[in-house]
């Protein structure tokens, strides 16, 4: 069957990139987006007070589309808005998609032509009612991100501290920032949102404490207040002391003979980290070491958080909430804290609830782990491809190039191994991630810290070069990621289809 018409799922950064690609290689493509407006994770209903990119701007944008030189080095959630929207306009997308249409089921057709349907729930805009629409695809693209879901803890207590004049928020509520104002605020976890809430909420509010249960490393802008972040952890340099799974080369003789100065790399990083931010000082000193801290959950510090810890303005309180009261909590050692405001930076679960559950079943485990080859199919589920579950230290990028395999997967342009080898090789990769390097969260869904060997692997069995010029090489190993250099990669791909059609 000639695939025609595809449907993605989600408008957001790996939803407009996946559009983007599909329209470009010629197939009808329909988005649906559940918000009023594109951008996933940045639109302006998910984003709290504050926020910004934890890349710095040249190593977020898509490859083909680099972000204006005006915005700052790590843009605002405005900017990002913007910068999305202006792709999307760019490219043609944004007519593509449909707005305030939540898909609720995605069912496999049944019969002789293979497919999925999409039965949703859209906002009429004649009379604001909501109407069930039914929309069948030879192919669909799941983009609903693994940041869709926000997860908070059940606790007892909530209806009467609320019933108090209390109020309970999720990081992706906090979207005024008046709501600090001379309030006692709480503010649950210690990822990037958590931290970055703390940070903001300390000069407003008239009270503020951060609790978590585990300390984490924070990264700072500039190391040594010197040396952008983007040199020290966006290199291949910095991935090589890493040990992944499939050793070879400087990263075996690494990770065997050179183990000392693999240690001692992370040893002088660990210290300077706690000099530069008083780790010791202030109580912070995490209990993990940092080469095992290197995952999805790693974040920037916020400007002046260890600062706030330090003089006492923010407390932090290492334990976790029990239950709530009616003027606070009662955090497990017994102790109570007044509070009118806690918000939660707890993060998010992953789900597809809208997936026909018999494939559900074979893509999530009972623990909540997505089962897919390359983070992108799973052999045992026809003509549907999954977008943005390879999250990465520049997700953008692994999208982007992720949706270029998908596209050769689609026009059946890829050698790939059995099913039964596929599922193997994901079996295996997936073990390796739960008990030799947790991720941090992500649930499967990320790749970090092995963002590159990742790239590579998806280049490797698209058979292109991933080396304009061999002698870049050693400039590649020590440059920061460059985006635009994986254009090559594209213009290759389409070399190769075109020298395809002219020998026919």
């Amino acid at each position: 069957m000639e695939i025609q018409h595809i449907g993605i799922i989600g408008a957001g950064i790996s939803g407009l990139v996946a559009a983007k690609t599909f329209i470009e290689e010629g197939y009808e493509v329909t988005v649906f987006e559940k918000q009023k407006q594109l951008g996933g994770v940045w639109e302006a209903s998910r984003t709290y007070v504050g926020l910004t990119t934890q890349n710095p701007r040249d190593t977020y944008a898509f490859s083909d589309y680099p972000m204006p030189a005006s915005y700052p080095e790590w843009p605002t959630s405005e900017q990002m808005r913007n910068y999305l929207e202006s792709y999307a306009q760019h490219f043609g997308i944004v007519s593509k998609i449909r707005f305030q249409s939540e898909v609720t089921q995605l069912k496999k057709k049944i019969g002789i032509q293979p497919g999925w349907i999409v039965n949703l729930n859209s906002l009429d805009d004649a009379n604001g009612k909501t109407k069930h629409e039914q929309y069948e695809f030879d192919f669909v693209v799941v983009c609903n991100g693994i940041f869709n879901v926000p997860k908070m803890p059940l606790l007892p207590g909530k209806e009467d501290f609320i019933a108090s004049g209390g109020q309970v928020l999720h990081s992706t509520e906090f979207n005024d920032s008046s709501l600090l104002k001379d309030q006692r605020i709480i503010i649950v976890g210690f990822g990037r949102s958590a931290t970055d809430i703390a940070n903001y909420a300390v000069p407003i509010a008239k009270e503020c404490t951060i609790i978590f249960r585990q300390i984490l490393w924070k990264i700072p802008k500039f190391f040594l207040g010197l040396v952008n972040l983007k040199y020290i952890l966006l290199t291949r340099f910095a991935e090589a002391w890493l040990p992944y799974r499939q050793l070879q080369g400087i990263e075996w003789l690494l990770h065997t003979i050179g183990k000392p100065l693999v240690w001692a790399f992370w040893k002088i990083n660990e210290i300077i980290l706690r000099l530069q931010f008083g780790l010791d000082a202030c109580g912070m000193v995490p209990d993990k070491p940092l080469y095992k801290s290197v995952n999805c959950s790693s974040a920037i510090a916020p400007t002046s958080f260890y600062k706030h810890l330090s003089s006492g303005k923010l407390k932090a309180k290492k334990t976790a909430i029990a239950r709530f009261v009616s003027n606070g909590v009662e955090l497990e050692n017994g102790e109570q804290l007044h509070a009118d405001i806690v918000i939660f930076g707890t993060g998010f679960r992953q789900d597809v609830p809208f997936l026909e559950e018999k494939y559900r079943q074979l893509l999530i485990d009972d623990q909540g782990y997505f089962h897919l080859y390359r983070n992108l199919i799973h052999p045992h589920i026809p003509q549907l491809g999954f977008v943005g579950y390879n999250s990465s230290f520049f997700s953008q990028l692994t999208s982007e190039v992720g949706t270029w395999w998908l596209a050769e997967y689609v026009k059946g342009n890829l050698v790939l191994p059995s099913s039964s080898e596929m599922t193997q090789e994901m079996e295996t990769e997936l073990h390796w991630r739960k008990t030799q390097w947790p991720t941090g969260g992500g649930n499967g869904g990320c790749i970090s810290p092995f963002n590159f060997h990742h790239l590579e692997q998806l280049i490797q069995d698209m058979k292109v070069s991933n080396h304009q010029n061999p002698w870049q090489r050693f400039a590649e190993i020590m440059m920061p990621v460059n985006p635009s250099a994986y254009t090559y990669i594209r213009q290759q791909l389409q070399g190769k289809r075109r020298n395809l059609v002219l020998k026919k």
